[in-house]
């Protein structure tokens, strides 16, 4: 047997040739050293999450007394607006945006920009709203039709100035829709938009809602969903420059929209999601504990969601703080609340506003006229706008065939370093309301609530 395998399975060997061996110990060594030195057998760290950073000690409120201001930012630009945000630079200055037309979906929808620089008080002066973006100009920097425009994310960069993501369409609805970047620098002049490329599918349904979050190598995650024959959240990676990276499913099905994250380190985060299913219609949640590579199965918590936006931010302590409509059932009211367990459970601090109580009513013009009055004298002076112009572009859109309604949707909720916090929403599908309050304020409100 021995000289069986001496034979043939060595065989081979005896016909080599001294320089053959030598050419073929080179080819060894240089291929182990290529191989050893080779990026993918030593792969850096995956990226992980940058926290958002702890508020100043002023967030303690203990130098000012409890402040809650409130007032209107968009002005007469467009009969109906929509889908605001807002983003903190590194200098203190907002910057806030949302879409406005005639209405929804219409041609001539623009995207409009304020910019928001404190005084000496703490008060936020507010330009005048200005047009930014528009399905013309999209359409020509990216060389194709763009029908329709909607959901602007702006977010600080501070490596790239502001960046801002928007929803277009070409064709269809919104599930049709396409992903766009667009970088604003401090000139007059915004760079051209480009189109992400999402998805293989025809690159169509990829939209977005919440808040950006960052991760250590300099990545921007962004929470975007799906639409078309499904309905499910994801989390879109992309690198410094606004290439995409990758995306990453939060959930499956039909069921989650608009996912909102809220980082605790490095490697975890919780994820809040709009109900999609209304069976029960309750807010999901998720988590992950690598990143953002893999997401649990979500699970439903115990606050109300009648199909719509929500938005939140983590406090230093944990708490999860969130502005929700938190009914069942149409957007008549919009809190305030708390959560102690991570998001599983919810309790209301304060109502920004509140007409639940005439759900299933449809009031008369005077009776709306009279309400609507109350609301507009509640309002703080933020923008030069008449009274009796408020009244009657919220009539406008509210009111048909001598019935009206009430609306306020689509909360966009972030802390600044001193941790005071700055809210804007869609307001009677007319203006966009912006609300600021202190640390102080917030600590009151989670004592009465206690």
């Amino acid at each position: 047997m021995s000289r069986f395998f001496s034979r043939h399975l060595f065989a081979p060997l005896r016909i080599v040739k001294p320089g053959h061996i030598r050419a073929i110990g080179a080819a060894v060594i240089v291929t182990v050293t290529l191989w050893a030195a080779w990026p993918g057998l030593h792969p850096a760290p995956a990226p992980g999450f940058v926290p958002p950073p702890a508020a100043s000690s002023r967030a303690e409120g203990v130098d000012e007394p409890p402040r809650l201001f409130s007032g209107l930012i968009s002005g007469a630009h467009a009969l109906s607006v929509h889908a605001a945000s807002l983003a903190l630079r590194p200098d203190g200055r907002l910057f806030a945006v949302w879409f406005g037309g005639e209405r929804e979906g219409s041609a001539d929808v623009r995207i409009y920009g304020v910019e928001g620089v404190p005084d000496s008080d703490g008060n936020i002066l507010w330009s005048d709203p200005e047009a930014i973006v528009s399905r013309e100009a999209t359409g020509q920097s990216q060389g194709r039709w763009v029908r329709k425009l909607g959901n602007p994310v702006v977010f600080a960069d501070a490596r790239q100035g502001l960046g801002l993501a928007y929803v277009s369409v070409t064709m269809g609805g919104w599930a049709g829709s396409q992903l766009n970047l667009l970088r604003l620098f401090d000139t007059d002049i915004p760079a051209a938009s480009r189109r992400l490329v999402t998805s293989p599918f025809f690159n169509v349904s990829t939209l977005l809602k919440g808040q950006p979050v960052f991760f250590d190598n300099g990545d921007i995650g962004l929470p975007v969903y799906h639409e078309l024959a499904g309905k499910f959240a994801e989390l879109l990676v992309l690198t410094p420059t606004g290439e995409v990276r990758r995306k990453i499913r939060m959930d499956h099905g039909r069921r989650t929209l608009q996912p909102v994250l809220l980082v605790e380190d490095a490697a975890r985060a919780i994820v809040l999601m709009r109900d999609a299913s209304g069976n029960p219609p309750r807010v999901w949640r998720s988590e992950t504990s690598n990143a953002g590579r893999d997401w649990s199965e979500p699970e439903s918590t115990d606050l109300p969601n009648p199909n719509s936006a929500l938005t939140a931010v983590r406090l230093d302590d944990g708490r999860l703080l969130a502005v929700a409509n938190d009914t069942e059932d149409e957007r008549l009211r919009l809190s305030l609340l708390v959560s102690e367990d991570r998001g599983r459970h919810w309790r209301v601090i304060h109502r920004f506003e509140d007409r639940q109580a005439q759900l299933g009513d449809d009031l008369t013009e005077a009776e709306f006229r009279v309400q609507l009055a109350g609301d507009i004298a509640a309002l703080d002076p933020t923008y030069p706008i008449a009274k009796e112009d408020i009244a009657a572009r919220v009539m406008s859109d509210m009111c048909s065939k001598d019935a009206c309604r009430w609306r306020y949707d689509y909360p966009y909720l972030i802390r600044a370093g001193d941790g005071s916090f700055h809210l804007v929403y869609t307001w009677n599908n007319s203006f966009i309301r912006y609300v600021r309050f202190n640390a102080a304020w917030l600590q009151a409100r989670l004592g009465e609530a206690a």
